[in-house]
């Protein structure tokens, strides 16, 4: 064999060596963590990742990351499907740090695909979930989607195991077509996974701080029964009360950033029909830090947002 033909055969195989090397380090498919989480999260919607794109089961794809490096104010307006996962929910985090509000940031483009884009969409996919019935609720509107409302009714059914806390899971509201407070992006409200409770009783910052805003520094304040925030966390739900940016009434169904425990997603709809008509009751506030009274500018602001019957933008 000729001394060329040698060498020929040694840069091939070197060359064949690098390249795999190479695919190993860095696969072309690799699945980034977020994307793995969307598939787990909603299995019968997002079935695959390639080349960036989020794959969806009716055969349409999404870009993950376009790449753009964007401010939180811009953020605030636009997202990636990346960004979902700009900040990691930690239940170990309380009370949040400066500029800590974890599933705050919503892709519109994703979850208008999954839960419906349009009023029309939304309202396609909603289901009455009975809501605390033995404690004296009402029935609810919630999303059929991936697992939401069936998650909704199992937060009902342990909650109701604790009669000691029915103070704190009545006036219930949920689907709600808006937009955020200052905002011009979808509430979750309009997609059907999101319920506050006990408006009147918790903290949201704009109510608390009205000419505060995103770059603001704010004292937190919260009021609401941390054993209700634990039951809903169980069940794939994050809480308002862990952002900064604080909205202690807020709970949202967010499996992909806050796995369910049981890490189940059923596909039976809950279907109890019924009237949404909560009571309404005037309490007192107070900070679980130091006694707080609301202002006046705070209790005018409470009282706009419950005299227009919950039909106009107010929070997240």
């Amino acid at each position: 064999m000729s001394s060329n033909r040698v060498a020929l055969y040694a840069l091939l195989i070197t060359t064949f060596i690098a390249c795999s090397s190479a695919h190993i380090d860095k696969p072309s498919d690799a699945i980034p963590e977020g994307a793995r989480r969307l598939m787990e999260a909603y299995p019968d919607y997002v079935v695959g990742y390639e080349d960036n794109m989020i794959v969806f089961s009716d055969g349409s794809s999404m870009v993950y990351d376009d790449g753009k490096s964007r401010t939180i104010d811009e953020m605030h307006l636009e997202q990636d499907v990346e960004e979902i996962f700009f900040q990691e929910y930690d239940k170990s985090i309380y009370p949040p740090p400066y500029g800590y509000d974890p599933g705050r940031y919503r892709c519109a483009e994703f979850f208008g695909k999954i839960y419906g884009g349009t009023r029309e969409e939304a309202e396609k996919n909603l289901v009455y979930v009975d809501w605390c019935p033995k404690l004296g609720g009402k029935p609810v509107l919630f999303t059929s989607v991936a697992g939401a409302a069936e998650a909704l009714k199992r937060v009902s059914d342990e909650l109701e195991q604790h009669p000691e806390l029915k103070s704190w899971v009545l006036n219930a509201q949920t689907f709600n077509w808006r937009t955020i407070q200052g905002m011009t992006r979808l509430s979750p409200h309009c997609y059907g996974i999101a319920i506050d409770l006990e408006a009147r009783r918790s903290h949201y910052w704009k109510w608390t701080y009205p000419r505060a805003n995103e770059h603001s520094k704010l004292e937190y304040y919260n009021t609401f029964d941390m054993r209700v925030v634990e039951i809903f966390e169980r069940h794939g739900f994050i809480w308002g009360g862990r952002w900064y940016h604080f909205d202690t009434m807020h709970f949202e169904y967010r499996p992909e950033i806050n796995m369910p425990e049981y890490a189940a997603t059923p596909k039976q709809r809950v279907i109890t029909v019924g009237k949404v008509a909560p009571k309404i009751e005037k309490k007192i506030y107070y900070n679980v830090f130091k006694e707080h009274k609301k202002s006046s500018k705070e209790e005018q602001l409470r009282a706009e947002f419950y005299s227009k019957v919950f039909k106009t933008p107010y929070h997240e």
